[in-house]
């Protein structure tokens, strides 16, 4: 989960994503209450629930903005990827180790589970984990024919450890809030080039 863009108060659904990703974080789910939503947002309670008639239908408005921003991540880094295997590597560090730096994924998370069950928000974090696997595989793809890494597994394979060590620093991040992932970036990225490298 990343923070949205920043928008000016008003701005209806952008305004709310943005507020209410903020709220549920600071606050947990049973305390962001859509009034505290509405202020911090500027707007009424009347525009809120035009486009929120749920809490829980805010939480997927708040994953489906995150994935619209994943799926032009995914497609800037192919792009950059098809360049430069290496820079498109770097870009997703770079892109991971600012969700970790994201002083409100550990509330987020922590609100999700307590959201209760919605088979929509199951359905939106299984696909975001499968973009995640998706960036990473064509990252690897192109690396593999450009000559930098290790062609004994398939991209996919390779793709699926990398993705468990971003998951276990997210994870790590959100467990406990003293592990700063930035200051262990040069670290992160030895380790993925050791597991790639030839």
């Amino acid at each position: 989960m990343r923070a949205t863009s920043r928008s000016a108060p008003g701005e209806g659904r952008a305004s709310i994503v943005e507020a209410g990703y903020e709220l549920i974080s600071e606050l947990g789910y049973a305390s962001a209450t859509t009034a505290r939503i509405c202020a911090r947002a500027g707007i009424s309670s009347g525009t809120f629930f035009h486009y929120f008639p749920t809490k829980i239908d805010l939480l997927v408005g708040i994953l489906e903005a995150d994935a619209t921003d994943s799926k032009l991540q995914a497609e800037a880094l192919n792009s950059l990827a098809a360049e430069s295997a290496e820079a498109g590597l770097q870009a997703w560090l770079e892109a991971l180790l600012e969700e970790a730096g994201d002083p409100h994924l550990a509330g987020f998370v922590a609100a999700l589970g307590a959201a209760g069950r919605d088979p929509r928000l199951a359905e939106l974090l299984a696909d975001a984990a499968s973009l995640q696997e998706k960036k990473l595989e064509a990252i690897i793809s192109a690396g593999q024919q450009q000559g930098l890494w290790r062609s004994d597994l398939a991209p996919g394979r390779l793709a699926v450890w990398v993705g468990v060590i971003a998951d276990g620093l997210l994870s790590r991040t959100v467990e406990d809030p003293n592990f700063a992932a930035v200051q262990g970036a040069d670290e992160l990225r030895d380790l993925i080039d050791r597991y790639l490298a030839h």
